[in-house]
């Protein structure tokens, strides 16, 4: 929109940088939508708001200390990923006061890491988008086990074979049916729906609140109502598909199976592709493979007891990015 545009440049450089960081994180480049990206991390808890703060401070002004791309760091590209390392931390490790060190440290390595998957995809034209947060986070998580200044929390998935977790997760998983979600539409279902597609956005960045998912929403809308409409398709795509799938019902009504499609869906429908009705359906077949992604993922990671994060976005994105380069209908 072009008043939040006209905002965006009024904004002191600094800020504006920052805060477009923090768009950056669904693909928008727009202090404005920055900042109610912002609003709604510390509207979901003052701890994620401050990390977030604190990372996409660090990892920009890595960027800057390292002399890397001004037109890169003023679009916000060396922020985002620093963004989702401090929410990421505090989640998945223990809430220690040396943590605020470790998010300083692995923003700044993201940075790095960004700066040289971007290197190397350069010639593919392929982004490196969330991998280096990814990354960066998955190294801290595994570096637990060496040294005693911090530990695991109580989220981080605990280490087993895939059959072990899958007993463990049936001996306490509610048993909801597919007609529970797709027959008579109550009141309870509506809401179920409700807040899993909201918690699907609000995922992206790690908060558990469906009004975080909304602001999320709201904010994206701002910057392109198209990339709003691919974000809850997205989220749709993650409830509807783990459905059919008979995926774990706790896991889609806290929005843990749509974060991923949601990028996925954006980046593909909205991002790097021609906006058409082609690439759109494009981007739908992209999420549903990335719901599926994920369960593979999971069961991949759980030897080592780490979480997918959004690396199954990461590579169905890859995927589709470098085949469509070798398509005539979405080469462009």
């Amino acid at each position: 929109m072009d008043w939040s545009l006209s905002i965006d440049k009024a904004l002191p450089r600094p800020l504006r940088v920052i805060l477009r960081g923090v768009g950056q994180v669904f693909f928008c480049c727009n202090a404005v939508t920055g900042l109610i990206f912002l609003i709604a991390l510390y509207v979901g808890g003052i701890t994620a708001g401050l990390a977030a703060t604190v990372g996409v401070i660090s990892s920009t002004a890595a960027a800057y200390v390292l002399g890397f791309s001004e037109d890169d760091i003023d679009a916000g590209l060396y922020g985002f990923n620093g963004t989702l390392v401090g929410p990421c931390l505090f989640l998945f490790l223990e809430n220690t006061p040396q943590l605020w060190l470790y998010v300083v440290l692995a923003s700044i390595l993201s940075t790095v890491v960004l700066a040289a998957l971007m290197r190397i995809l350069q010639p593919y034209n392929i982004p490196a988008s969330t991998s280096p947060f990814v990354l960066t986070c998955w190294m801290f998580m595994v570096a637990v086990f060496a040294f005693d200044s911090y530990s695991r929390g109580p989220i981080l998935p605990i280490a087993g074979t895939p059959i072990e977790i899958a007993d463990t997760a049936a001996a306490v998983e509610s048993a909801v049916s597919i007609g529970a979600w797709f027959g008579s539409f109550t009141g309870e279902v509506i809401q179920d729906w409700y807040t899993a597609i909201t918690k699907g956005v609000a995922e992206v960045m790690f908060a558990d609140s469906i009004i975080v998912g909304i602001l999320f929403l709201i904010g994206i809308a701002i910057t392109s109502m198209r990339g709003a409409v691919m974000a809850f398709m997205g989220a749709i795509v993650g409830v509807v598909f783990p459905i059919l799938l008979g995926a774990d019902a706790g896991l889609i009504k806290m929005g843990l199976y749509g974060f991923n499609p949601v990028l996925t869906m954006m980046a593909v429908g909205w991002v790097f592709l021609k906006p058409t009705t082609g690439t759109a359906l494009l981007a739908l077949l992209a999420g549903i493979l990335t719901v599926i992604c994920q369960g593979a993922l999971s069961s991949f990671l759980v030897p080592i007891g780490l979480p997918t994060l959004t690396f199954p976005f990461v590579l169905v994105m890859w995927m589709f990015l470098f085949a469509a380069s070798k398509s005539k209908y979405w080469s462009n």
